[in-house]
């Protein structure tokens, strides 16, 4: 029998109901987000293969001409980009509730149903990452008072071994606090409002992003949990040159709409 999940509404005037979910509900996600992938394995790893061919060329180019500065901050920039990249694969999930199929074609609806608010919070991410990788950057000048390892590190280094020897701990710190800092902003800002953007053309990006830190706010300990695993799987697909995004990134992005479906009412 079809479900009337293709019918969900959520008013843009009235906020919509958040509800309250368990420690148990991100495995659940997870469990959802496999299901989708292996009802949908071409369409999944078409996405998951994309992706992984993006950062690593990526990657590699900006090795190339030195940047490995860029290239390194690249890998946890997933985390930032991630959420908007898995339009797509919203899409693919969206479609299979109401047990619709669908073709890469089909995938598309979801970045044209409410393209403003869907690109917005893409810009907005990138705005985000760029803004961590500057404040990184003056932290570890503030730190590092020794301009001879900044400009091996920031001024492009000869190779990749190099530039690893030429790290020090004052920029680990630096960089990782104010990653972890403009990651938490990132989670909180798109955990739900990604996939709330593609299932309603009529909601705008305030009232996503709101309703997104609502919903973070409300389930703080699972969606903490929630975040971990995010980590933790990315994590798994970015270390192997990115090849395990093949399938990480569509389960992540299945997973993510099935937190939304869980967390957001009518």
């Amino acid at each position: 029998m079809r479900r009337p999940y293709l019918e969900h509404y959520v008013s843009p005037i009235s906020m919509p109901e958040i509800r309250t979910v368990d420690m148990t509900r991100p495995w659940f996600w997870l469990a959802e987000g496999w299901r989708d992938f292996v009802a949908a394995p071409g369409l999944s790893m078409t996405y998951g293969l994309a992706a992984t061919l993006a950062f690593a060329l990526v990657s590699l180019l900006l090795g190339s001409v030195g940047s490995w500065h860029w290239a390194i901050a690249l890998m946890p920039g997933f985390l930032f980009l991630g959420p908007v990249l898995a339009v797509g694969l919203y899409e693919v999930a969206r479609r299979r509730e109401g047990e619709l199929g669908s073709t890469l074609d089909d995938t598309m609806h979801g970045w044209r149903r409410n393209a403003l608010t869907t690109y917005s919070l893409g810009i907005i991410m990138v705005l985000l990452m760029l803004a961590w990788f500057v404040t990184s950057m003056q932290l570890t000048a503030l730190f590092v008072a020794n301009t001879g390892v900044m400009a091996a590190v920031f001024g492009g280094a000869p190779d990749l071994a190099a530039f690893l020897t030429s790290i020090t701990w004052p920029m680990i710190a630096a960089v990782s606090l104010s990653g972890a800092v403009a990651l938490i902003i990132a989670f909180v800002f798109t955990a739900v409002s990604v996939p709330l953007a593609v299932d309603h053309e009529d909601i705008d990006v305030i009232t996503a992003i709101m309703v997104s830190v609502r919903a973070c706010v409300r389930n703080w300990r699972p969606m903490l949990l929630w975040a971990g695993l995010i980590v933790l799987f990315a994590g798994i697909g970015i270390l192997p040159l990115y090849l395990g995004l093949i399938v990480t990134f569509p389960l992540l992005g299945y997973a993510t709409w099935h937190a939304y479906r869980d967390i957001v009412g009518q």
